[in-house]
């Protein structure tokens, strides 16, 4: 039996991809999440420990103040992608954390499961991008003052 792996290029690309569709057609909200997702990725290649199977509280560390960001971008933004984003990285916080706590997960289940989450975090990053003008647009034609208006 084979196992697939993604090329080595594929995280770097698509992060790159979404970062640039953010500062082109994103605001404030999805510029603020791509770039936490570029540092969070950059200070996880400084801590990662290779051929690990042990627990890197380290990642773990970053991955919470991550979803603390997104967290912070869903209770302020107008839009909903945010929490489908906040999710999502709270599922990667929870796999690890179960790993943490189950020394029977295997590595591969928890970098399988980490990288799902993460990858749909940041298409779902990428479409906010991408809807960002018209979505916005939406928003500020709708009168606050209506009696019984939400902020959605």
């Amino acid at each position: 039996m084979s196992s697939y792996q993604l090329p080595i290029w594929a995280w770097p690309t698509v992060l790159m991809t979404v970062c640039a569709l953010a500062v082109w057609r994103g605001r404030d909200d999805e510029r603020l999440a791509s770039a936490g997702f570029l540092a969070g990725w950059a200070m996880t290649l400084v801590v990662f420990r290779a051929r690990s199977e042990e627990t890197q509280w380290a990642v773990l560390a970053i991955d919470v103040l991550l979803l603390g960001l997104f967290i912070w971008i869903a209770l302020r933004s107008p839009r909903f992608w945010p929490l489908m984003v906040a999710a999502l990285q709270a599922l990667a916080v929870a796999v690890a954390l179960a790993k943490a706590l189950d020394p029977r997960i295997t590595g591969w289940a928890y970098l399988t499961a980490s990288l799902v989450f993460q990858y749909l975090a940041l298409l779902t990053i990428g479409y906010g991008a991408i809807t960002a003008p018209r979505r916005y647009a939406e928003i500020e034609e709708v009168p606050a003052d209506i009696p019984g208006a939400t902020r959605r």
